[in-house]
């Protein structure tokens, strides 16, 4: 998104508990939204959302039976919000910033370490719809990429007769390419692009156009996907009436995080009230994370830290019993996921995994997760693997490798650069990195590459 000097720009939940929680201690760790200030109503109203989809409570007994699965019929609502940090009051965060949210997570199958699948929106949300790391898609190679010629999973949605919808809340999305098979996709009206930052306030009438598009009749009769990607924590982190959390920028983040809420928790009564409500999967996360001076940065992008790449992700499906995964996930998976609660089979060339059976209780296996960062016209390639509790980032040519133990030092602090665990990691990124087929940009070239913008002075 908006382009900045000094950082960058442009805009998914965390926690901590064991995919095998007992009921009782799944029970226990439950904050009652009443504890909240402000939480109250919205909290009832959002717990009503959820029953209302066919969710169960955490400690209901387990019915007798084959496993269950999503209905046949289902639909899946994705509510994506710009700039979300993994640090949310459902993950321990201090303040109560987020009600409506965090009691949404109440209800879900709620991912402890997910991470996104880049470090800035175009790079995640091109990844997030191609179902690849952005590496390998066919993109401009500017700080707004666009993307052309790839398999977006929305167009084999379309193609298998799903209706497809989206609401967006800034320019670039009018020409990203984002929109490639979706049957509606919708900009807030009356918003300008500035390159330079984001000055527009959009979560009002992101929710407003989503009720209008969800609320279209033919809905009642028909399957849908529908995207909603709301943008207002991202970059200017605006002051809004009645909500004060303090000066500092991450007090008025917070407040933006508050606001947004609120508009998504009166999408989730919305939705609630709806006819097909109870056979809808919703799924809320995030294209990125935010920097607060934890590596000499502010807000995002450029670089892989987990302050910028670890976010929200939660899962509200019929029949799935709530619970907590711990065990590292990316958002390269939510193609897959998403086309098979819609019943459709993704392109072979889609690198995730789908997450449908472990929401419904599957055991969730460990895995590595990749964060790519390729080249652009305003930053170097970065590129990170995931293994356990250690992550190690490669820098540029992959020449530079650094390894963090993320138990122990989970800011990354303290890089880890010889030694066998070291060894260890750096040959394991090698043999994972040989199956990812890069893609040169086809606009942004050798001469524009890392440079690009900083040579017009911006």
């Amino acid at each position: 998104m908006s382009a900045r000097r000094s950082t960058v720009l442009a805009a998914f939940l965390v926690a901590a508990c064991s995919k095998d929680t007992p009921s009782a201690q799944l029970a226990a760790r439950r904050v009652d939204p009443q504890q909240a200030p402000g939480a109250g109503a919205n909290a009832v109203a959002a717990a009503s959302a959820a029953s209302a989809i066919g969710v169960t409570s955490a400690s209901a007994a387990a019915p007798k039976g084959p496993p269950p699965g999503p209905p046949k019929d289902a639909n899946v609502v994705v509510i994506s919000i710009d700039s979300l940090r993994a640090d949310m009051p459902w993950s321990g965060y201090a303040r109560p910033i987020a009600p409506r949210l965090t009691d949404l997570e109440k209800q879900a199958v709620s991912y402890s370490r997910a991470y996104s699948i880049s470090s800035y929106t175009s790079m995640s949300l091109g990844g997030f719809l191609g179902g690849r790391l952005p590496s390998e898609l066919t993109r401009s190679g500017y700080f707004f990429g666009t993307y052309r010629k790839d398999v977006f999973f929305p167009k084999l949605l379309k193609a298998a007769g799903v209706h497809t919808m989206g609401v967006m809340a800034h320019m670039y999305f009018n020409a990203a390419g984002f929109e490639q098979g979706f049957d509606e996709w919708k900009i807030v009206p009356g918003i300008k692009f500035d390159p330079n930052t984001d000055n527009e306030i959009t979560s009002e009438q992101s929710e407003q156009l989503s009720e209008q598009l969800l609320g279209e009749p033919a809905n009642d009769g028909q399957r849908f996907f529908f995207w909603a990607h709301f943008l207002d924590p991202h970059d200017q982190y605006m002051r809004h009436e009645g909500i004060d959390w303090g000066k500092g920028a991450r007090d008025r983040y917070d407040g933006e995080i508050t606001f947004t809420d609120r508009s998504v928790g009166k999408l989730l009564d919305f939705i609630a009230n709806k006819s097909w409500a109870n056979r809808t999967v919703i799924v809320v996360t995030s294209d990125h994370g935010e920097e607060f001076g934890e590596h000499g940065m502010t807000r995002h992008g450029f670089e892989v830290w987990q302050t910028l790449v670890r976010v929200p992700l939660m899962i509200v499906a019929p029949g799935a019993t709530p619970r907590r995964v711990d065990v590292p996930r990316s958002a390269i998976d939510l193609a897959p996921t998403i086309l098979e609660f819609l019943g459709v089979a993704p392109d072979p060339s889609f690198e995730g995994k789908s997450l449908v059976p472990e929401v419904y209780g599957a055991e969730a296996e460990a895995r590595d997760v990749v964060v790519d960062l390729p080249a652009t016209s305003n930053n170097g390639k970065r590129r990170a693997l995931v293994h356990g509790d250690e992550k190690i980032i490669c820098f540029d040519g992959d020449s530079l490798c650094k390894l963090y133990d993320l138990e122990k030092d989970p800011l990354e602090h303290s890089p880890i650069t010889k030694g066998d665990d070291f060894k260890d990691m750096r040959e394991r990124y090698k043999e994972r990195t040989k199956s990812i087929h890069e893609v040169a940009p086809y606009a942004c070239g050798s001469d524009c590459l890392n440079n690009g913008y900083l040579k017009k002075g911006n």
